[in-house]
């Protein structure tokens, strides 16, 4: 009887997928939604989430987490296991699409255009790809909630502000064990998303005008930028010592990240009231170039990190804080960012 229903499980879970996809086949050939197709988005959201999952889990907790998606039964603490690979799989799905919209808009900016209508067309697209990352994020939290809800049942869940489980009847223990050597998955994951990357400016750039007057070097490596974010980050993690573990990677990168928006964005803002375009210009810079390595730090190193403190069971699971950054740090760059096309597209006429 377990067996046949097991086979009756997996068969329902079957035909939901094969309902979905025949539903996502027909919007796409409906043609309703032309002017939000971007092939490179598409390429860099699914491949750079399948290269973030290999970053974080290992090849048998992905498999596992799949087939427990699919219906097939387990312990508690292999759904549990499984419903967090979800979540982190919709996290990775969102913080991915606010970083390839900052990537994509510094190619945008930094080709030579035919006028306003042009690069305001191009910076557009450009956001399209937060929306694919909402879409993959939502339906990779559906198995996340449909696992995390037997799982849960008797679990103590999350037991303070930092995660960690105390044993019975004492407290949590000061310091994290040493964790695992890194895996071949995991360098498969890093070279994978590496590659990803370098292959989405490729595709995006063919085809695209020559270079403009701002350069993609100023834009992507504005050594500023790299002095906020990422030595603002190791100083946070060096201080926060080895007890925090990987929190201290997340809290670095959101906390400098965050002042590195805002101090780009009050630069900006003086350069309006200064009406020098030049000082617009260097602050759209600071601001593009601090919203991607917040987010490359935060995917390609803090999440990561995290996610093999949960899956060696060194934490029961990530930090309140932790999630709540994931969040906000790309619906944040997805704000600046509009307020970078406001600047771009308003006009500026030199004092008199």
């Amino acid at each position: 009887m377990t067996e046949i229903a097991r086979t009756s499980n997996t068969g329902r879970a079957v035909l939901r997928w094969l309902f979905a996809a025949a539903f996502i086949f027909a919007v796409v050939a409906s043609g309703l939604f032309t002017g939000l197709m971007n092939k490179a988005g598409l390429f860099y959201l699914v491949a750079g989430s399948v290269a973030a999952a290999l970053m974080g889990f290992t090849l048998r907790e992905i498999a596992a987490a799949f087939r427990q998606a699919a219906g097939r039964s387990g312990s508690e603490d292999d759904r549990r296991k499984s419903a967090y690979f979800w979540e982190a799989a919709a996290r990775n799905a969102w913080i991915l699409g606010g970083l390839g919209s900052a990537l994509n808009f510094i190619i945008a900016l930094s080709r030579e255009s035919d006028g306003i209508m042009d690069v305001s067309g191009r910076m557009i697209q450009s956001l399209i790809i937060m929306l694919y990352s909402l879409v993959l994020a939502v339906i990779c939290l559906v198995p996340a909630m449909k696992l995390a809800g037997p799982a849960g049942k008797g679990a103590r869940g999350l037991s303070g502000a930092d995660g960690r489980q105390a044993p019975e009847g004492g407290s949590a223990s000061p310091a994290l064990p040493p964790g695992r050597t890194i895996s071949a998955d995991r360098i498969i994951g890093y070279v994978l998303f590496t590659a990803v990357l370098v292959l989405t400016v490729v595709f995006i750039l063919k085809g695209q005008p020559p270079a403009g007057t701002l350069p993609i070097g100023k834009l992507l490596l504005h050594a500023p930028a790299y002095l906020v974010v990422v030595g603002g980050a190791i100083a946070l993690a060096l201080f926060a010592g080895a007890a925090s573990g990987a929190r201290a990677w997340t809290l670095g990168f959101a906390m400098t990240g965050l002042i590195g928006l805002l101090m780009g964005l009050i630069q900006a803002l003086f350069g309006f009231v200064h009406r020098n375009v030049g000082e617009i210009a260097t602050a759209v810079a600071f601001i593009i170039s601090t919203a991607s390595l917040t987010l490359l730090g935060l995917v390609a190193v803090a999440a990561p990190l995290e996610d093999r403190e949960v899956m060696d069971g060194r934490r029961e699971g990530p930090a309140p804080l932790s999630r709540f950054f994931w969040v906000l740090l790309p619906l944040l760059t997805f704000i600046f960012l509009i307020l970078t096309f406001i600047m771009v597209v308003t006009p500026m006429t030199k004092p008199g």
